[in-house]
This record gives C-alpha cells, sequence and structure tokens, in this order.
C-alpha cells in the first residue's frame, strides 16, 4: 500500500515513479470510464514508453485490471484499464448523540461493509472514547477486511472540530494527542476527523446535488442544525474550521437558552429539538394532536420529533403548523444568506427532509420575506438524494479525497 501514502514525495530515487503511479491511478480512479494506455499517458503527460511499464507494474501489482478493448473501426483493439475497486478501501465513521455508523468503501465508493451502535449515548468521558474505538476495532473484524487493505478512516463527529489539527472541541477533548491522532494510535492507518454536517456536505459535493455546482448550501437539518457552504467549487472551513456554524447564529426571534450558553440563537427554533419543545408548549396550552391523548400534565409525553414530522405527513394539524413554522423561520434565515452569497442551489438533508413540501413550501414562503428578487430568482431549493447514508459516505470520502482519488 505503500504507493497511497500521503507524503510519498519524501522518499528518494523512487519518488518519481511512486508519484508516476499515483497520478495514473489517480486519473483511472477519477474516470468514468476505463482508459487505454497512450490516453493515460495523454493525460498524464509521460512518453508512451515509460507509461506502459509503469501501468504493466500496476497491473502486476493488482492496482489496475484490464476492462476490456476499445472498439475501432479498424486496426489493432487496444487494451482499457481501470483501478480494481477492491484494492483498497476506506472507512467512513458518523459519531452522533445518540448513535455510531460505520462503514468500509471500495476505491469505486461502494459500500462493502456496514453496521450501526444504537444502544449508544454520546458523552464526553474517556469510558466513552474507549467504548467507541473498541466498536470500530469489532466493526473493522466483522468485515473481514485485511487492516493492511484499509486506506484510513474518516470521522465526522456533531459538535466543533478542527479539520486541520484533528481536534474535538465538544467531545472527547481531553486526550494527550488531538482526537483524530488518539484514535489513529491504535489502528495501522491514519485517522482524519471532521464535523457531521461537513461530512455530509461532502457528500453533496462529490456524490450528490451539489455535484458540478460552483455555489451551493447544504443544510443538515435534524435533531440539530448544520449549513455547508460550497463557495466557488470548495467547501468553506474558515480559519479554523468552524465555518457554518448556522445554528448559532442570531436569527431567532425567541429568548430560548442555547445549549452554547447563549440566547436567540437559530437552532433553539429550528431544529428537532426546538420541535419537540414547541409541540410539549402547545399541547401544555391545550391544543390537541393525533400523536397522544391529552396528558395530566400537559406535556406531551416523551413524543420525538421523528413523530411528529411522521404526523405532519399524516395530516396532524398541530404538526403541520409546527413543522410550517420552522421551515418559515429556517427560509428567513436563508434569505439573508441568499444576499450574502448568492448560491445557485440550497439543498436540504437531515431528518426533516422526509417532510417533503410541507417543509419546504414554508422555507420557500420564508425565503421571500427576506431574499432579494434576483439572487432568489436564480436559486433553486432541492432535496438531498442520498438518504441515511451520506454522512457516512462522506466521511469515507474524506480519505480518498486527502489521496486525491476522487
Amino acid at each position: 500500500m505503500k504507493l497511497f501514502l500521503k507524503d510519498i514525495e519524501e522518499f528518494n530515487v523512487q519518488n518519481r515513479q511512486f508519484a508516476q503511479k499515483r497520478k495514473i491511478v489517480s486519473l483511472l480512479n477519477k474516470s468514468e470510464q476505463p482508459l487505454t494506455i497512450p490516453a493515460i499517458c495523454q493525460r498524464v503527460k509521460l512518453s508512451v514508453p515509460t507509461g506502459t511499464k509503469l501501468i504493466n507494474e500496476l497491473f502486476e501489482d493488482g492496482v489496475i485490471v484490464e476492462a476490456g478493448k476499445l472498439e475501432t473501426e479498424s486496426g489493432r483493439r487496444p487494451l482499457l484499464y481501470r483501478v480494481d475497486p477492491g484494492y483498497a478501501y476506506s472507512i467512513g465513521v458518523v459519531i452522533l448523540l445518540k448513535g455510531i455508523s460505520f462503514s468500509v468503501f471500495n476505491l469505486s465508493m461502494e459500500k462493502v461493509f456496514g453496521c450501526e451502535k444504537s444502544s449508544f449515548v454520546l458523552e464526553n468521558t474517556p469510558e466513552c472514547l474507549e467504548e467507541v474505538i473498541a466498536f470500530f476495532r469489532e466493526s473493522l473484524d466483522r468485515s473481514g477486511i485485511p487492516e493492511k487493505r484499509i486506506l484510513g478512516m474518516g470521522i465526522g463527529i456533531t459538535g466543533r472540530v478542527n479539520s486541520h489539527t484533528g481536534h474535538s472541541f465538544n467531545y472527547f477533548d481531553f486526550p494527550e494527542k488531538p482526537l483524530a491522532a488518539y484514535i489513529g494510535k491504535h489502528f495501522s492507518f491514519p485517522v482524519y476527523l471532521d464535523n457531521d454536517t461537513r461530512v455530509s456536505g461532502l457528500a453533496e459535493q462529490v456524490f450528490g446535488q451539489a455535484r458540478e455546482r460552483k455555489n451551493a448550501f447544504v443544510v443538515n437539518l435534524s435533531r440539530g442544525l448544520g449549513l455547508v457552504i460550497i463557495s466557488n467549487g470548495e467547501i468553506v472551513e474558515g480559519e479554523e474550521s468552524f465555518a457554518g456554524e448556522f445554528g448559532h447564529i442570531q436569527f431567532g426571534d425567541s429568548d430560548r437558552l442555547c445549549l452554547c450558553g447563549k440566547r436567540g440563537c437559530l437552532g433553539t427554533e429550528v431544529s428537532g429539538y426546538a420541535l419537540e419543545q414547541n409541540f410539549r408548549e402547545k399541547r401544555a396550552a391545550g391544543e390537541v394532536s393525533l400523536l397522544s391523548a391529552p396528558a395530566e400534565n400537559g406535556s406531551g409525553g416523551s413524543v420525538q420529533y421523528g413523530d411528529i414530522l411522521e404526523a405532519a405527513l399524516g395530516g396532524d394539524a398541530l404538526s403541520i403548523s409546527l413543522v410550517h413554522q420552522i421551515g418559515f423561520r429556517l427560509g428567513k434565515a436563508l434569505g439573508s444568506m441568499i444576499n450574502l452569497l448568492n448560491p445557485g442551489v440550497i439543498i436540504i438533508g437531515g431528518t426533516f427532509s422526509t417532510a417533503g413540501e410541507i417543509l419546504t413550501d414554508a422555507i420557500k414562503a420564508g425565503m421571500r420575506h427576506t431574499a432579494l428578487m434576483l439572487p432568489l430568482r436564480s436559486c433553486e431549493l432541492i432535496f438531498s438524494s442520498l438518504g441515511s447514508d451520506g454522512a457516512v459516505k462522506g466521511a469515507g470520502a474524506i480519505v480518498l479525497r486527502k489521496l486525491k482519488l476522487i
């Protein structure tokens, strides 16, 4: 696996050949179609004799395979080559407040193994961190893939993260090393860390609705609220990777106390947590819902935000009203962001995307209240198409992007 080492430039005389082979593998893995030797040599700027030698070596090592022959009108048909997707793998992990997702992807980013730890509660303790690492080890063993075939692990974790240094600031901020390095010392491959929203944004950029879009917003609306900004084709991270804390912008209308310790944060009004709180307040005020009979204390019981979204789709008037309220407030905030950055598309991801037009109609109404008509007119509002695997796929993609394989 020396071919995929990130700092290949540090080798000596063999540097150039390793670098050239990496360019070939990078080209083939990014290409949607297999390529001939002359086409490969032309694109990576190699002579045909040198390219043929390197390609033959990659073929002998099992990195690339033959993929048939190019159809031509006359003459000898040249061989086509592509990367063997099963030569190496990346791991994608997402750590949320109440669950962990673990998946292994081949070089084509096809999931070959996946599992979840649903009986999990994220806590900022050494014991919880060791539980997480033990789950990683157990999951990798269950996958049956040799550790030497793993190029790296990408982790998306809730909270604030510095992806450049591998530090997590809300959870597991106590090891003697940055969290990524601390987890990495338990394995023989590198570990990369980012927050859960940004890995979702990367998945949209590489595989989803933001592919080939230069300017986009990716909204992650589940229990919390996050935003990924794609500007001129690049994900905006900021000086220390803290860009996109959309839920902590002071666009809110209420005086609710946020988990960050401040009041008026948008996330206190636009989030799964806010939906649950709004539901409890309405029930306490005597409003009824199909979700449950009125409780004596008017609390609405233990109804979760997913239940409310489902009830809205089922026609429950209170639930529809509450989802509309959240969508409208989100739309007003997005309208201001449209004026600032002029995105071409806004992609709604996360659990709230299941609400469909109940949510988007309200978002559009809110945007019309605050956005200027010209930038609003050129901005499309759509849902993510990646499904529940989007974030974990984005985490796995971190590894291949670091190695310039996607």
